[in-house]
């Protein structure tokens, strides 16, 4: 079945005159008449009765004529999306993201939406290192991830975090990092976050910083949580929201202490909606750098 012939028989369907619907269509009355035998034999019944006092439609046409006009809108509607999505103003765009970037992301994604309001928004908070395997396996377009990143990978440094002790509130306003060795450190699990569990085991050996063992959380909360109650310290990044717990905090200092994270996307022609975004998010990281 053609689409022209489904539109002949919907103009035809509501003109009831094939002089009218043939100029309407722009074709002759001949070919519109064979575009409706055509679709006659494919559906197996007559959709007009024709007779000396004019047109109409038959008991078939009528029961098909309604179905007929939504089937051509649904196609139209179906091009126009399609049309939109190849121009980015349309679709769906899966972004990972972090801690780091809790407090940046959403006034970029609110500026983007703006823009372009038919846009869904998908959001995964993962570990820079499952961002990295969701954009291999083609189930993220783009992550803010810590540098650097892959080989060949495009990439747009967003801002620079680093690490700050958590402590229990009861401990001496005066005491040292050296002085937690009684304490385990709640640290998130390498299974949850790797590139962030190493980075921290690097930062502890340089510090030459020792602990009463180490126990494993699965997220920045848990951890911050058991410091509160005075039963482990942690290192987090220090962009991370403690809430309302009652804790001690120190900047940790040095350069093994601090890391860059970018928006990243594989390599490839990116899609129109993935191109807009980075070109917005570049443009916002300037207005906000000049600021």
């Amino acid at each position: 079945m053609e689409v022209r012939d489904v539109k002949a028989f919907v103009v035809l369907g509501e003109l009831l005159h094939f002089g009218q619907a043939a100029s309407r269509l722009h074709i002759t009355q001949s070919a519109l008449s064979k575009q409706i035998r055509r679709l006659e034999d494919e559906v197996g019944a007559a959709l007009f009765e024709r007779s000396a006092g004019g047109t109409v439609l038959s008991s078939l046409g009528q029961a098909l004529h309604a179905d007929a006009c939504q089937w051509l809108e649904d196609g139209q509607i179906w091009l126009r999306k399609a049309k939109a999505v190849q121009a980015g103003t349309a679709g769906s765009l899966r972004i990972g993201f972090g801690s780091s970037t809790h407090a940046l992301l959403p006034a970029l994604l609110s500026h983007f939406r703006q823009q372009r309001p038919q846009v869904q928004i998908v959001l995964n908070d993962l570990s820079s290192h499952h961002q990295w395997q969701a954009m291999r396996e083609g189930r993220l377009d783009l992550g803010f991830c810590r540098l650097p990143a892959p080989v060949g990978w495009p990439c747009l440094t967003v801002l620079q975090d680093r690490f700050m002790a958590v402590l229990p509130a009861e401990l001496p306003p005066d005491g040292t990092l050296q002085d937690l060795a009684a304490l385990p450190l709640a640290l998130v699990g390498r299974d949850k976050a790797p590139a962030y569990h190493d980075h921290v085991q690097h930062y502890l050996a340089s510090a030459q910083l020792h602990s009463a063992g180490q126990q494993n959380v699965s997220d920045f909360p848990a951890a911050i949580a058991l410091a509160a109650a005075g039963i482990a310290w942690s290192i987090i990044p220090a962009s991370t929201s403690l809430g309302q717990q009652r804790v001690r905090t120190v900047q940790l200092e040095g350069e093994a202490a601090c890391w860059e994270i970018g928006l990243i996307r594989p390599p490839g022609k990116p899609s129109a909606l993935v191109a807009g975004f980075w070109e917005l998010a570049a443009q916002h990281l300037a207005t906000h750098r000049q600021a």
